[in-house]
């Protein structure tokens, strides 16, 4: 009998991680409107927290987050909800971009800005005043585009994260 409850007991444990492998695929609010959690009339509060620490746990896996205590997650799981219904009501708005989760998910507005934006610890540059050239001077007579698409160029590159770069 004994054997049998273990059994269980770990078919159910089998079950559950499996779930939560399955739910990392939602750690980002793509493009792909089946992965996101929705808010509004008829939908109850209760499910939509469900849902969300649900997709916090596997948020905590993918992106290796633990915290120091029970308290300092659950603050972290409030932020990333309010992060998730942010995420979700603008993305409802149909604008010309998406927005996603990513590794900031449990960071508030202003400890993201901090982490980002924050103070520069570099020594200030010394700016060095270079006297004028001449090498994009225009003589008379040049003809010049009325505009440049940079981008077919290639002088344009991919979004990239510069971390604290400012």
């Amino acid at each position: 009998m004994g054997s049998a409850k273990s059994a269980m007991l770990v078919l159910l444990l089998a079950m559950v991680i499996s779930s939560c492998a399955t739910a990392m695929d939602m750690s980002v609010v793509s493009s792909n409107d089946n992965h996101h959690v929705t808010t509004g009339p008829g939908r109850r509060q209760g499910v939509f927290d469900a849902e969300a620490t649900l997709m916090f746990e596997s948020w905590m896996v993918k992106h290796g987050k633990v915290y120091e205590s029970v308290a300092e997650k659950e603050r972290r799981l409030t932020i990333y909800e309010d992060n998730l219904r942010f995420i979700t009501n603008r993305n409802a708005e149909n604008l010309s971009y998406r927005l996603g989760l990513n590794r900031f998910a449990d960071l508030s507005l202003h400890e993201y800005a901090q982490l980002c934006h924050g103070a520069d610890s570099r020594p200030p540059r010394n700016h060095v005043f270079m006297t004028s050239s001449n090498r994009y001077k225009t003589s008379d007579g040049d003809v010049l585009p009325k505009s440049v698409d940079w981008r077919n160029e290639g002088a344009v590159t991919e979004v990239k994260d510069q971390g604290q770069c400012s």
